[in-house]
């Protein structure tokens, strides 16, 4: 998958609209400089006050992401798209005494299970996306996404996303080949039949379950912590992240299963706890 979007890599400086700010000033300058007035500091404390005002919030908001970001507090979900949308409204500006009208554009999409959505180019700092670029992404349906992501209490608790990586409609995942993928589908019929002694030979004895070690004989504590429909919908169309130490880890629903490969190089759940 490509990345696409990575707001903690966006550099830091001036934004463009705080150069509103200059207009006060201007005025200070003119009036002390040229007219030869007297001017009032009001203008020259507006135009600073301005500046740092709307300069501050995008830098508290640029240097929080990049913390998280460095903490590894961030939330990653991996699916494809299964629905998106792309609604323009027009609403009448009751704030002025003309006929205008605000127009909003309303995106976003589903994948893994989670809902993503925002305003085109409504962002409290480019740490975050919003679409603004040129030309805007599309989301079409069975896209495979890669999207870390925070919850924020500062936008009434919005999803907001951090970094984004997008693949083809179509494309599972590149990490997903067709003997994992094969795997996964036997996983998810296993566990939607209840087939008990398929699943015991799908595991990687001792699973690893919220840190304890579990064994053959235990397995039904397994079972019962897989059997979510939410769940076994998301796996099958989730796309599973390389790890370092070479297991494939899946996460779903705020779950994450962790395969790896035998002695035999057979592909057997190994681990699965809540988190990312």
């Amino acid at each position: 998958m490509n990345l696409v979007f990575d707001g903690p890599g966006q550099p830091i400086g001036l934004v463009p609209h705080s150069l509103i700010a200059l207009l006060p000033l201007g005025v200070w300058a003119y009036r002390r400089f040229v007219s030869k007035r007297g001017s009032s500091l009001a203008w020259l404390l507006a135009a600073v006050g301005s500046l740092l005002l709307l300069n501050g919030i995008v830098l508290w908001d640029q240097l929080r992401v990049r913390r998280m970001d460095e903490e590894g507090t961030l939330q990653v979900t991996r699916g494809t798209v299964t629905q998106s949308w792309h609604i323009v409204s027009r609403e009448r500006d009751w704030t002025r005494s003309t006929l205008s009208y605000t127009t909003t554009v309303s995106e976003g999409f589903d994948a893994g299970g989670v809902r993503f959505r925002w305003n085109v180019g409504d962002s409290f700092s480019p740490a975050t996306f919003s679409n603004a670029g040129e030309p805007p992404l599309s989301f079409p349906q069975g896209t495979a996404v890669e999207v870390s992501w925070f919850v924020d209490p500062a936008s009434q608790d919005e999803r907001r996303i951090v970094r984004l990586r997008m693949g083809l409609p179509g494309e599972r995942a590149t990490s997903a080949d067709a003997e994992f993928a094969a795997v996964i589908a036997g996983f998810v019929a296993a566990l939607e039949s209840g087939n008990g002694a398929r699943l015991s030979e799908l595991m990687h004895f001792p699973v690893s379950l919220g840190g304890h070690l579990l064994g053959p004989e235990q397995a039904e504590s397994l079972w019962a912590a897989l059997s979510m429909p939410a769940l076994h919908t998301c796996l099958q169309t989730a796309v599973a992240d390389d790890v370092s130490d070479g297991s494939r880890r899946i996460v779903c629903h705020g779950v994450t299963l962790v395969f790896a490969r035998t002695a035999a190089g057979a592909w057997r759940l190994r681990e699965l706890h809540q988190g990312s």
